[in-house]
């Protein structure tokens, strides 16, 4: 089972022991009173835990990405709907309404499911899930 590369190691201490857990060579390391006392492969269980991390980063990102989209969309159908009200709409701007119309609805689609949708932000994008799960076990 493979991690997405993060560069970085995440670190537990108390008076005696340090737990390292580094993610970029899937290593685990227990220090006893500075003395290395344990050097492993992470386990399954911990390398799902790092996948599932960083497709949470993903998720969260595209959310935000998301989000800035569906304001200049806002600000675009506003500019639209003045132009239909104040009648100088040209069937130019009706017809490329409907595609970026359609455009806009994904991503609202995507923000208000979730889940293995924010694995994306762009229009048409249904495997990104299926690689985070491999990489996961799920």
């Amino acid at each position: 089972m493979s991690v997405p590369t993060i560069g970085l190691i995440v670190e537990q201490r108390d008076a005696s022991v340090i737990e390292q857990w580094d993610l970029t060579t899937s290593v685990y390391r227990r220090y006893d009173c500075g003395a290395l006392v344990e050097e492993r492969p992470f386990t399954d269980a911990e390398l799902a835990s790092v996948a599932k991390q960083a497709a949470d980063a993903v998720r969260q990102a595209n959310t935000v990405a998301l989000l800035a989209r569906a304001r200049t969309a806002f600000t675009n159908n506003a500019a639209y709907l003045a132009k239909v009200a104040g009648g100088t709409a040209t069937n130019a701007d009706h017809i490329a309404q409907v595609p970026a119309l359609t455009r806009q609805m994904q991503a609202v689609i995507r923000l208000i499911v979730g889940s293995d949708l924010l694995d994306a932000t762009d229009d048409t994008a249904t495997q990104a899930s299926a690689s985070i799960q491999t990489r996961a076990g799920g």
